[in-house]
């Protein structure tokens, strides 16, 4: 699962989050308040990247949604994916959460 994740995470910048080897996978755990389905409540998972004048220049080419997706990323976009597995090992969701979520 780490390999998976450090490959999920490639590209994030270190100042929104850093993998560390040590870090563990949390799993989640039943109990009466979740219903014994290991979570409670909810929290979004979002896509967001900054828009400075080299990204407005490039949309305003019109670019497909494929190479708006590779130009934002190649900027530190983060994907829902990643953010999801953020939230992930800080302990606040689970990666099946995440995979249900976001289709993969």
């Amino acid at each position: 699962d780490f390999q998976k994740i450090k490959k999920i995470l490639k590209g994030v910048p270190k100042e929104v989050f850093e993998l560390k080897k040590d870090m563990k996978i949390p799993k989640a755990k039943g109990c009466p308040d979740c219903n014994l389905t290991g979570y409670r409540g909810r929290i979004g998972i979002f896509e967001a990247f900054l828009v400075d004048s080299e990204m407005e220049k490039f949309i305003l080419k019109n670019p497909s949604i494929a190479a708006l997706r590779d130009f934002a990323r190649k900027k530190g976009m983060i994907t829902l994916k990643q953010d999801g597995i953020i939230k992930v090992l800080e302990g606040i969701t689970t990666i099946k959460e995440v995979e249900r979520i976001t289709g993969e």
